[in-house]
């Protein structure tokens, strides 16, 4: 358990039921439903209150319940059966969803500008839309907060109530425009219609939602876990995103199923950022084939391992998405499932008990209400991927996050900079820290250039996409003097008359038009290159003018990575482990102690269905060859003790398939 109480092994039992379900909980047995889940080594598992179909699973005085149950107190069956075995339950509440209310009131719904409803919209394989939806609840109604506060006070008034879950605490685009919404957002004066306006609205109303009820559940249980599920927004600015309802919650919870919408790459990021925020936090994952409400889905062991050990290796508790059968009992091979892979989970607590995050590069989260979430979210997650290439492990910050002693910070393509982090980077940059920028990073909000201490002025835009690279041998032997294709456009610069252009833009022929074109895409390249360079280098700075990070996560250049990789080495020396180690195998360090542990995770996601990645099988460990700048004296394996072999050159020898957890004793002892 973490410090809060916060379990190390979770499910969250999904169980949204439709009225029409005629035999619900029928077949369900509490003291063998919680032997199941005792056996599944799970430590806290989350029951359901109320569903998105505003179904109640226990008697209630302010709700509807739902028929089939005929007022059996199905949940307080759960949460009698598991307190016996010591096993957590906190509560879910629905919010932004809730089709019981939102037919009995339609005034509690989120309204268009026009005065419309609005309704989730659930897809099938190809995006194809499916019949059903929702209802968008417009949760700053104050007569649905009534009935949420209603809720709260019979819940901890008739059970034993370890924590609260509410989900949905969302805003359609579209939707916050009925008239409690526009009372809430002419007392803030924001009714403009432009995104900016709506993130900040989001914010404004996550920031209430949240300092109420949190109070509310403080002053009926002090110790209640309490979380709010919502957009996971990365901000620059410390006082929009991820932070605002930070505070009155008692852990984070990242919501990423990567065969869902999510993807595989959606997850390190958000948790490199929670991570360094001084909470506890949980990776969510599921374990089904898709997504939510998969009935009959399961996805492979490989799959779930690799989700879980990620999320243990960067510091999280693992929980895990599972749904129960409207009957009420388990679907057992889901169950097994989870169980085989919480088995190696728990077995694994020991070796990262007391263990701290080692991370040596910082990247400044790029978000800033009204941007292009999609192209940000791209930016930063094409920055984790560059490090990890590189084999640096970074850490996602914003502007009230530590940083000074980290040796490099990097501010991916469109970092808006506030005055707060301008005089941050300064002093950082000015006692010898280093940076990396790309493209737009530096300006601020209205658009002023905040990093002058630096040789280097972005100016506008080049006018021309794709563009190409010609690199330097100076930098990367491998692609000198090819050149080598940037699909997004850049950025043009004033530079200092001294300054070191390792990279020169090519522009193409002319740029591709419906009067003017040439072959399939792109124009090929002109033979001298262009005036504005695409990578100039300082001592302690580099600048990329093109939005490299983006393009990457969006393309995948090989040469991208390369050239990056020749740049981190040439800024900051070589890292602590060889970067020649194959891409399949991440290396996640931490610090123990004076002990260096390293978790090496093997599993590769193959798009092998055309929606989902898949990983069914573990990788091979065995034949790799583990080398360090400064090697330990040795390599201790985890848990058997075994010193890995090594060759004669120092190398160390892997071995096993999916996870390798090891040990290099006193590392940091100088």
């Amino acid at each position: 358990m973490g410090s809060s109480g916060i379990a190390n092994r979770q499910i969250h039992l999904d169980f949204h039921n439709s009225p029409e379900i005629p035999d619900l909980g029928i077949d369900f047995e509490a003291e063998r439903f919680a032997d199941e889940v005792k056996a599944a080594h799970v430590q806290s598992i989350t029951l359901f209150a109320k569903c998105h179909h505003g179904m109640c699973y226990y008697p209630t005085q302010c709700g509807v319940q739902h028929p089939a149950l005929n007022g059996r107190d199905l949940m307080g069956e759960q949460i009698e059966a598991l307190h016996r075995r010591r096993i957590r339950c906190p509560l879910y509440l629905t919010l932004g969803l809730e089709e019981q209310a939102a037919h009995t009131h339609p005034d509690w719904r989120q309204l268009t500008r026009e005065g419309h409803s609005i309704r989730a919209k659930p897809t099938m394989g190809d995006n194809e839309l499916i019949s059903g939806g929702w209802y968008f609840m417009n949760w700053l109604h104050p007569d649905y907060q009534d009935m949420v506060e209603a809720h709260l006070i019979e819940l901890f008034k008739n059970y034993e109530v370890d924590g609260i879950f509410f989900d949905i605490t969302v805003f359609d685009p579209e939707g916050g425009w009925s008239p409690e919404a526009m009372k809430f957002r002419q007392s803030l004066g924001l009714t403009g219609q432009d995104p900016g306006t709506f993130d900040r609205f989001l914010g404004a109303a996550h920031e209430a939602f949240t300092e109420k009820f949190t109070k509310l559940i403080r002053s009926k249980k002090s110790e209640a876990d309490v979380f709010y599920n919502g957009p996971a927004l990365l901000t620059t600015d410390s006082r929009a995103g991820i932070r605002i309802r930070a505070s009155q919650q008692s852990h984070y919870e990242i919501e990423s199923l990567p065969s869902g919408h999510w993807g595989y790459y959606h997850f390190p990021r958000i948790a490199r950022f929670v991570s360094q925020m001084d909470t506890e936090w949980i990776g969510q994952t599921g374990r089904f084939q898709k997504s939510w409400g998969d009935f009959g889905g399961i996805k492979p062991e490989p799959a779930l391992e690799y989700e879980c050990f990620r999320t243990q290796a960067l510091g999280g508790a693992i929980g895990v998405g599972d749904q129960l059968p409207p009957r009420g009992h388990f679907d057992k091979e889901a169950l097994d499932l989870i169980s085989t892979v919480f088995q190696q989970v728990e077995a694994a607590e020991p070796f990262y008990q007391n263990s701290k995050p080692y991370f040596d590069i910082g990247i400044f989260a790029a978000g800033s209400p009204g941007c292009d979430w999609s192209k940000i979210q791209r930016s930063e997650s094409g920055t984790v991927m560059l490090c990890q290439a590189a084999r640096l492990n970074p850490v996602l910050l914003d502007d009230a996050s530590n940083f000074e002693s980290l040796p490099a910070v990097v501010l991916p393509d469109d970092v808006l900079v506030t005055n707060v982090l301008a005089d941050r980077l300064r002093t950082y940059y000015e006692k010898g820290g280093k940076l990396i920028l790309s493209f737009r990073s530096g300006f601020d909000i209205k658009s002023s250039w905040k990093l002058d201490f630096l040789p280097v002025r972005p100016t506008h835009l080049s006018g021309f996409h794709p563009t190409y690279w010609r690199t330097s041998r100076d930098l990367c032997e491998k692609w000198a003097e090819s050149d080598r294709v940037i699909y997004s456009e850049g950025m043009n610069t004033q530079f200092d008359a001294d300054a070191n252009i390792l990279i020169q833009r090519v522009l193409p022929y002319f740029q591709r038009t419906d009067a003017h074109f040439s072959s399939h895409f792109q124009a090929p390249p002109r033979k001298e290159p262009d005036k504005n360079p695409a990578l100039i280098v300082g001592e302690r700075f580099l600048y990329f003018a093109d939005p490299v990070f983006r393009d990457f996560r969006q393309s995948g250049q090989p040469y991208l990575k390369d050239i990056w990789c020749a740049a981190m080495q040439r800024l900051l020396g070589s890292p602590l482990l060889d970067i020649n180690l194959p891409s399949s195998l991440e290396v996640i360090p931490k610090r123990k102690g004076n002990d260096l542990l390293l978790t090496l995770i093997r599993y590769l996601p193959v798009r092998k269905a055309l929606e989902i990645d898949v990983i069914d099988e573990r990788l091979p460990l065995d034949g790799e060859l583990l080398s360090f700048t400064h090697p330990p004296e040795k390599l201790i394996r985890f848990p058997d003790g075994k010193p890995l072999d090594r060759t004669e050159d120092g190398a160390f020898k892997l071995e096993g398939k999916g996870r390798l957890l090891l040990t290099a004793p006193n590392y940091f002892k100088d």
